[in-house]
């Protein structure tokens, strides 16, 4: 007897195969994760300065906008800025840099990656055991907020965060289906936003992977 499409460890397999090609299983992509030999950016101390000065400033016309931004975001961006020329420090320690708590640390750190100013990579090492294990984030500081690479940084994260959410197998379902209504209009406009947005995840990869290696 062939064997059921829905079967779990057909399923398991896909999702193996996504996670090896670094999406999820939509198609998706993940937030890239660094291991082996890779560069890490460097940004001197007068460079980095320069950097903190220009976040304060985006917080100061944000308040004159009267534009609500999380409230320790620059006590984030001054312990990002004294980590030291690689930006590697774990959000436990960012946190007790700034005097607040992690989650508070992930939201400033999010604002700032929308707003251009810094984006980041997952990085992972050997352990003793041989497995791979997570390590500290590997933050980029950006100095021109309204550049190319802030232009990525930001539409890669709003890609990060949009991602969407595949409702998980249950019974003889569909694997990674989603339940929609069944209006023409609404499946159609779907079908024309997932090509577009496909598109512009192949154009921002590439432009992404070549940003990485400067």
């Amino acid at each position: 007897m062939p064997e059921c499409q829905n079967h779990p460890a057909r399923v398991g397999r896909m999702q193996s195969l996504a996670h090896v090609l670094g999406q999820d299983t939509d198609g998706a992509p993940r937030r890239p994760t660094l291991t082996g030999n890779y560069s890490e950016p460097q940004l001197p101390w007068k460079e980095r300065k320069q950097w903190l000065r220009q976040v304060n400033r985006l917080a100061a016309n944000c308040t004159a906008k009267k534009e609500s931004y999380p409230h320790k975001v620059t006590a984030v961006a001054r312990a990002l800025a004294f980590a030291g020329d690689v930006c590697k420090p774990s959000i436990e320690y960012i946190a007790g840099q700034a005097g607040c708590v992690e989650n508070t640390v992930k939201a400033c750190i999010a604002w700032l990656e929308e707003h251009g100013a810094l984006t980041w990579s997952h990085t992972a090492r050997k352990h003793q055991s041989g497995r791979m294990v997570r390590s500290s984030n590997l933050y980029k500081l950006i100095l021109d907020f309204a550049g190319a690479t802030a232009t990525i940084a930001r539409t890669m994260r709003s890609i990060w965060r949009d991602r969407r959410t595949v409702a998980a197998s249950k019974g003889n379902g569909c694997p990674g289906g989603i339940n929609i209504p069944l209006n023409p209009d609404a499946y159609g406009a779907m079908n024309r936003l997932s090509a577009i947005a496909k598109r512009r995840v192949d154009e921002f990869n590439q432009r992404w992977l070549a940003t990485r290696t400067t």
